[in-house]
């Protein structure tokens, strides 16, 4: 078989802690290593961004990632690929957030930055363990100059006002993603997707979509299992995804990620 390359969400498709797996399953980093043995290519390909990859995801073997929803690409510790948001209207975006007292934190290619004074964001990724990777003493002004994407958290009362401000005032240039809860969003540029940054990946290697397997459970996973030769949603995933998806796998929990890769190669 020639070569391929695989590219694989995080949250609810290598992880998913709200079925109590926290950790990539041994039976799946057995099937990673088989692969790479056999030459293939093994991507992150996730919407956090590189300070929220833990050591288990780090030390997983990897050989490059796919952040911030495309928006970064990394090959061999190497970045190949970083689209920033247009700065004035990351900065019109952090504005609207603040007069509207929502929660947010930017998230640059290196580094997540947040105030944690009063901000629920910060006080939830503290829970699980992130906080302690994240920048709270800045310049937002500088930072929103270098910002890939605002993660945000909205009120009840503000979440209508939010995305009609977004569609009203910056639908032409921003795209937003509900993710983990009605009320959290993900705020990015309309020219990136995890299409793309696997787009980057194939340059980089000189090989062609036919050559590339994609595997996620979320909304954002859609491009990414549109574009690819084959697109695998898991059983958890949203309706949405398994519509165009090629396969259909088992929950992690159910070891459907390793079924599945044994089937493929």
């Amino acid at each position: 078989m020639s070569k391929k390359v695989l590219f694989f969400d995080i949250d609810g498709t290598l992880v998913e802690s709200r079925l109590g797996i926290v950790d990539i399953p041994q039976t799946v980093k057995d099937e990673m290593k088989r692969l790479q043995g056999l030459g293939h290519k093994l991507f992150i390909s996730s919407g956090r961004p590189r300070a929220m990859l833990n050591q288990e995801i780090l030390e997983a073997g990897f050989d490059g990632y796919i952040l911030a929803n495309g928006a970064y690409v990394e090959i061999d510790g190497q970045s190949i690929y970083e689209d920033r948001m247009d700065a004035t209207l990351a900065v019109k975006t952090m504005e609207m957030l603040e007069k509207l007292d929502c929660s947010y934190m930017i998230e640059t290619a290196k580094h997540v930055y947040i105030d944690n004074q009063n901000n629920d964001l910060y006080d939830f990724f503290d829970k699980v363990g992130f906080a302690s990777q994240f920048k709270t003493e800045f310049d937002k002004y500088d930072v929103i100059q270098r910002t890939l994407k605002i993660e945000a958290n909205v009120t009840d009362e503000n979440r209508e006002k939010v995305i009609d401000y977004i569609k009203n005032d910056f639908g032409y240039v921003v795209n937003y993603d509900e993710h983990g809860s009605e009320n959290a969003f993900e705020l990015y540029s309309p020219t990136i997707s995890k299409a793309v940054g696997i787009q980057k990946v194939l340059e980089y290697y000189n090989l062609t979509k036919d050559d590339t397997y994609a595997f996620g459970d979320g909304i954002n996973d859609l491009e990414m299992i549109q574009y690819c030769h084959v697109g695998v949603a898991m059983g958890n995933a949203v309706k949405e995804l398994k519509d165009v998806a090629d396969l259909i796998c088992r929950r992690i929990d159910e070891d459907g990620l390793a079924r599945i890769l044994k089937i493929l190669f």
